[in-house]
């Protein structure tokens, strides 16, 4: 159980940033949170629109407050159901779903929806980005942050076909093109103060994700990554999480395991 190794306390809030599997990861932690009542899968910029199954529906409107309305008397029907749903304005086209006001969240009933799960910013499918100006754009009263990496950037050369936005990195750092990815590069850059958890607020929990170690071959970096991103030296992080969505391994360490 994924959700187990993050322990979130409900009602819980969590934003999700970065790259290499926030999508994937949200959806399994729903599928494992609703049995606790109808949970809610959102976002404040756009998302493409999941494949739909097992009890998740589309809910849609561009009006705030007639958007909530509907999601919590729906809600209240879905009580006692496995209900997921997610939770947009109307669509831009074909291809993308509008996001909700980053203080949506707050007006809702916590105590009807015990998670909601907000995708905060895009990567283009990549394992590891630097955000733009205005991005992340991060759910207001949120009680956690889950920064995402994909370690299979990890000791592959430093450029734009590894790390999303490179030219904002070769920017604002002295990287250079071809350094290896090492685990301290990436943890420097997931958790630098101008990286995916800009806009971080005391009192949030920071816990990160390491995706794609699909076997106990890559559980060496994974572990290495971990430890850097627990001693990093900007944000507290008092435990990561690892593991592989495609083939359901997930492990953890905490500050107090070491």
């Amino acid at each position: 159980m994924f959700a187990e190794h993050f322990s979130f306390h409900p009602p819980a809030s969590i934003n999700f940033v970065g790259g290499g599997g926030k999508t994937g990861l949200i959806l399994r932690l729903m599928e494992e949170c609703c049995q606790m009542g109808p949970v809610i899968y959102t976002t404040t910029t756009r998302i493409h629109p999941p494949h739909l199954h097992d009890g998740m529906v589309i809910i849609s409107c561009d009006d705030p407050n007639l958007l909530r309305v509907i999601l919590e008397r729906t809600g209240r029907i879905c009580t006692n159901r496995i209900c997921k749903f997610v939770v947009t304005r109307q669509s831009s086209g074909p291809r993308f779903l509008q996001g909700v006001e980053p203080g949506f969240g707050k007006t809702l009933d916590r105590e009807l929806f015990r998670f909601i799960f907000n995708e905060a910013d895009g990567a283009r499918n990549m394992s590891l980005k630097m955000p733009r100006e205005g991005e992340p754009v991060l759910m207001e009263g949120a009680e956690y942050l889950v920064p995402v990496i994909g370690i299979d950037c990890l000791m592959k050369p430093l450029g734009p076909e590894t790390l999303f936005r490179w030219d904002l990195v070769s920017e604002r750092f002295s990287s250079q093109a071809g350094q290896p990815i090492t685990p301290r590069m990436a943890a420097d850059v997931l958790l630098n103060p101008e990286g995916v958890c800009r806009g971080w607020k005391p009192g949030m929990r920071i816990v990160p994700y390491i995706n794609k170690a699909d076997d106990e071959s890559r559980d060496r970096l994974a572990w290495e990554l971990a430890l850097a991103l627990l001693h990093n030296p900007h944000f507290p992080v008092e435990c990561a999480v690892w593991g592989s969505l495609l083939c359901g391994r997930v492990n953890s360490i905490t500050s107090r395991m070491q």
